[in-house]
């Protein structure tokens, strides 16, 4: 696995087409952290951390939300950077995203932060992805 994230955000997406409740990703802190941020802006029902007893191998368990059972909540999530190609964002240069409707997310000095959190502290940092 070349790129955690971007392999995070497909498995997401996948299971959203074929209309799965849960989806299953190898853990890392990283993943952990940005599952806390989608559940808190409620792009995501729930998640938790499970071990795997055979190799004692931790993963992610991702609760996909749904809008009435049947309608996405998540319309595109989208990597920004990748590991050939790193965006970087100076607090001066940050928007909101869709209007305020989406999210972006940052690797900072601060911990992984949305855009709106970002501001508030004035950090800047490496942005990760987006939501919508």
């Amino acid at each position: 696995m070349t790129h955690p994230i971007s392999d995070m955000v497909v498995r997401i997406k996948n299971a959203y087409k074929v209309g799965k409740e849960r989806v299953s990703m190898p853990y890392s802190k990283l993943k952990e952290n940005i599952c806390e941020i989608l559940k808190e802006e409620g792009f995501i029902d729930d998640f938790t951390i499970e071990n795997v007893d055979l190799i004692s191998v931790k993963s992610i368990s991702v609760k996909l939300a749904y809008f009435e059972n049947v309608k996405p909540v998540i319309v595109d999530i989208k990597t920004t950077s990748t590991p050939g190609i790193k965006f970087y964002k100076k607090v001066k240069d940050m928007r909101r995203y869709k209007n305020g409707l989406g999210v972006e997310i940052f690797s900072t000095s601060s911990g992984i932060l949305t855009d709106v959190s970002c501001r508030k502290e004035g950090v800047g940092g490496l942005s990760l992805l987006t939501v919508f």
